[in-house]
């Protein structure tokens, strides 16, 4: 039995391409991450500007 050839890394080894897709990779990276980030900072703030918001019972 041959053993199998992993598409992704030939495509990271290619002479042509292989440095854009290393490229792009590491670009997609970089956006997920700020991504993750803005997500979590949206959530940790999300209670406190509930904390801040007066109460129905105040309001009246």
């Amino acid at each position: 039995m041959a053993p199998r050839i992993d598409r992704i890394a030939a495509m990271l080894n290619c002479p042509i391409k292989g440095a854009q897709i290393r490229q792009a990779i590491k670009e997609s990276r970089k956006d997920f991450d700020l991504e993750q980030a803005e997500e979590d900072d949206a959530e940790a703030l999300a209670p406190q500007a509930q904390a801040d918001l007066p109460k129905a019972d105040e309001a009246q």
